[in-house]
């Protein structure tokens, strides 16, 4: 034991964990920001120290030993409790540094904007650099620290953390209702003006409650966009129906520039994602600014929650 406390390091496991995420060393390196053949010298030299073939090599891919499953577990748990008692020192609210974040356009104009001078009041050590993205990128090639998604589903295997789920809702201008009327069921949409997502170059499908099952529709759009504060904008303006987040719509709901259609059939929540480079070495800023992320939608789901409605007295029935 002491020859190998002598010959490896916490980069050495740090090195050996990454291959085994990336399942790559070319990958590995790019995130660890090292050469490849640096990566290859440090998994080398921990093989050596434990006695044990850690990965099996190809021309093409690599596999982990089962030597190397065992020791990956342990690597995980020693880098979280080093990184851990690290934080502990410097204290989570003192982290500083810079980050790197994506986000949709309507979640950060809405939700991730607003509460932003909270955090860096309380992180004056730190800078972030707020990207807006609908989709997840390479957060390894282009050096993300921490991307947010909404959606029913992940399109990716990165690493990940569910933050909440975000109701939608169904929404139209006074003036439009005025004017093509308001459905009373899930049918009536097919003779309306539809505001909808784009999902790659046809509207996205929309998934209604009809007596406790999930019915899904394909709206006749007269809008497509991938931005939502241009489809909410179209929608206040009287072009349509619209299918936006609640937290998206919550202020013109309460003043009445946009009005909530077919309340009694909601549609499916979509999920808000925190997606992450690795799982196993995260920095202490970003766990912050996850936690932050995360209580502020809980915040802005709390606020945009509609008013429950007053049961009628039995005089009145």
């Amino acid at each position: 034991m002491p020859d190998f406390l002598n010959q490896a390091s916490v980069l050495s496991l740090r090195c050996f964990v990454a291959v085994v995420n990336a399942n790559s060393f070319t990958t590995a390196a790019r995130q660890l920001r090292m050469a490849p053949s640096s990566v290859t010298k440090h998994l080398q030299l921990l093989e050596r120290a434990t006695g044990a073939a850690l990965v099996h090599r190809t021309t093409r891919r690599i596999s982990v030993t089962d030597a190397g499953e065992a020791f990956y577990a342990r690597c995980v748990d020693i880098l979280e409790q080093l990184e851990g008692a690290v934080a502990g020192i410097a204290g989570e609210q003192a982290a500083g540094g810079h980050l790197r974040v994506t986000a949709p356009p309507s979640f950060a104009s809405a939700v991730v904007a607003p509460a932003l001078p909270k955090f860096l009041e309380s992180h004056p050590g730190a800078t972030v650099d707020l990207v807006v993205n609908s989709n997840v990128p390479d957060l390894v090639r282009e050096r993300v620290d921490l991307a947010l998604f909404i959606g029913e589903e992940l399109p990716t295997k990165q690493a990940q953390l569910v933050l909440a789920q975000s109701p939608q809702v169904l929404c139209a201008s006074p003036h439009y209702l005025k004017s093509h009327g308001t459905p009373r069921s899930v049918d009536d949409l097919a003779r309306h003006r539809c505001l909808c997502p784009r999902f790659s170059e046809v509207a996205e499908t929309w998934h209604l409650e009809v007596k406790g099952q999930w019915q899904s529709i394909r709206p006749q759009a007269v809008l497509l966009s991938d931005n939502g504060d241009a489809l909410r904008s179209a929608c206040v303006a009287g072009a349509g129906i619209g299918n936006f987040y609640r937290f998206h719509v919550a202020e013109h709901l309460a003043r009445g520039t946009l009005v909530e259609v077919l309340p009694r059939n909601p549609l499916r929540a979509k999920t808000i994602y925190a997606v992450l480079p690795h799982r196993s070495m995260i920095r202490p800023l970003v766990r912050s600014f996850t936690a932050f992320v995360r209580e502020a939608v809980e915040q802005a789901l709390q606020d945009t929650q509609p008013p429950r409605r007053k049961a009628r007295s039995a005089a009145a029935r």
